[in-house]
Parts: C-alpha cells; structure tokens; sequence
C-alpha cells in the first residue's frame, strides 16, 4: 500500500500530458489525496458483472501462511488481484484449481469457491465482489463457510481462518442504474437497465485505490478505464451533454456505488464536504507498479475537450 501524503493541487495547464487535445483540454483542478493499494495483471480475458439492487464491495485482505476462506459462494463476480505470496483458488465449476503469484489478477464468475494460502508468507489480497445483498457482512470473513462441492482432490471441509481484512468499502449502485443515459448502456436518459458489464482485458492491470478529495475539486472533462466506485463520504456528481444541453447526469451520496466503462464526463465535489471515493479498476496499461495518478493517461486521460454542448468554463 502506498499513500501520497498531504494534499496536491492541480491547476489547469499542470496535468495536460499529451498535446492531442492540450489546446482545448480543461484539466483538473483544487485538492486531493490519494492511497494506492496496489495493482497486479489481468491472465484472461473476463467480464465483470454487477446487478441492479446489489450491493458491490471492494476490500484488501491478509491472508497468513495456511490461512483459508473456507467455501464461500459469490453471488456475483469475484475480482482477485495479488500483491504478495501466493494464493491458491480453488473453484466449484469444473473442479478446477489455480496458484495466483504475487501480481497477478483474476475474475471468477458467479459460483462457489475457496481460497488458501499454503505457503510460507501472508498473501496480501485487493478484492472485488459484485451482486452482493444489501447490508451484509464482509466478504469473506463474516459468517460461515459453505460445504464443500463434489470434488475429487479436494478438501471434504475447509474452516475459515486466518484471513482478515485492513480496508472494506461497500455501497449500493442502484442509484446509477436509476440514472442510466447514453454512454453507460442505457441508451437515453432515465433508461433503466439491469446489469452492467464491464470487458477486463487480458495482459492488462487491475488496481485498488482511495482518493480523498477537497470541496471544489473538478475533474475536468476527461475519460477513464472501466472501474467500480463506492462513495464513503459526501456529495459527488458528474456533467455531462444531454438532451442538448450540459447538465448534472448522475449525482451520488454516501453509500452510492457506480460501475463505469470508458467514456467522457467531468467530476465535481458537491457542497462543502470532502468526497472520499474507493475504485477497483481494470485495464491500466501493464507496467512497473506505481501510483494510478502516475500512469496518466492510463486510467485518467485529462486531455479531453468538453462536448459541444458543454461550454469550457464548466470544470
């Protein structure tokens, strides 16, 4: 885990690191902080999937040296990515089994699964749950494991121990799917839709990290790799062009979730409280770890100009 200390400043003309669109790009400016969790490459390609009215969940994890989750059945997807020792995953479907090195990531599809550590080291574990009900327990180390499956070559029963968590964020995307307008699936405004899927690519990072940002904080008009938000502290919206004009799209409060895929908005802190906002995000160019404020424009491109209907002095 990195934490960038103290606060940065971003001004217009700082953050602009491609010429493509510098003329008329409005980057980021005011106040943030950020803490990096980690990242760790995609091995296949996947989808991610989050249902309406379903809790998502982004979490790090310890796992000490024979720690073991037991069985646990994740109702919607489970994104795993290591950061350090080896984690085994062992799945339900196809009885299939897998080592996980340290830097590497995975996406298990809805189903029954169990993870071990049966090395010599903790592992440490970023994860992300989707399809979750609401109000429940952490994934993972609350309440009881599940009988194992049919399988030969594994375990009859595997006792959860050994296993907790530092970090757990947990929030309610239904007030997206609410909000749902062309760019995300739905089509139009206030087209509601039930799932949305994010593509995770093969070869590619996914990444864990916390950003804490200061009333009057705006993004600027940029564009993002896909991601999975949860809001843990005050008003957050994002402005966009619809219907002709430039207006508030989607607007979250704490507890607010979103599941975004790759498109054009800007961000904006809402009111005088510091926003904190979690995201568990897929498809950083594959490189040497470093802070996702530092791979730009990987996951953040600030070098988007703003749509016609959205005047430039909107940031």
């Amino acid at each position: 885990m990195q934490k960038l200390p103290g606060l940065f400043t971003v001004f217009a003309g700082v953050v602009v690191l491609s010429t493509v669109n510098a003329a008329s790009a409005t980057p980021p400016s005011g106040q943030f902080s950020s803490t990096e969790y980690g990242r760790a490459q995609q091995g296949a390609n996947a989808k991610v999937v989050a249902p309406s009215g379903r809790d998502v969940d982004s979490s790090t994890y310890t796992v000490a040296p024979g720690g073991d989750t037991g069985w646990r059945t994740g109702p919607g997807t489970t994104a795993l990515a290591v950061t350090k020792g080896a984690l085994k995953v062992e799945q339900a479907e196809g009885c299939a089994s897998r080592d996980l090195a340290a830097g590497s990531a995975l996406v298990l599809s809805p189903g029954e699964f169990r993870l071990h550590n049966a090395g010599q080291e903790p592992v440490e574990l970023l994860a992300n749950f989707t399809g979750l009900p609401h109000g429940g327990g952490t994934p993972l180390v609350d309440g009881p494991a599940d009988p194992a499956p049919a399988c030969s070559g594994f375990a009859a029963a595997a006792a959860p121990n050994g296993i907790s968590t530092a970090k757990s964020f947990r929030g309610d995307p239904s007030p997206y799917f609410r909000q749902a307008h062309a760019g995300h699936g739905g089509g139009s405004a206030n087209d509601a839709y039930p799932t949305k899927e994010l593509t995770v690519q093969a070869g590619k990072d996914a990444f864990m990290t916390t950003i804490e940002i200061q009333p009057g904080f705006s993004t600027g008009w940029f564009t993002h790799t896909e991601h999975v938000a949860i809001l843990t502290k005050g008003t957050w919206a994002f402005y966009g062009d619809r219907d002709g004009k430039c207006q508030i799209v989607e607007e979250y409060h704490a507890g607010d979730a979103w599941v975004h895929d790759v498109h054009r908005h800007l961000g904006a802190v809402q009111g005088n409280e510091p926003v904190e906002i979690t995201l568990f995000g897929f498809n950083l160019r594959h490189g040497e770890p470093m802070p996702v404020f530092g791979s730009n424009p990987d996951h953040f491109d600030f070098t988007q100009a703003p749509p016609a209907d959205c005047p430039t002095q909107l940031r």
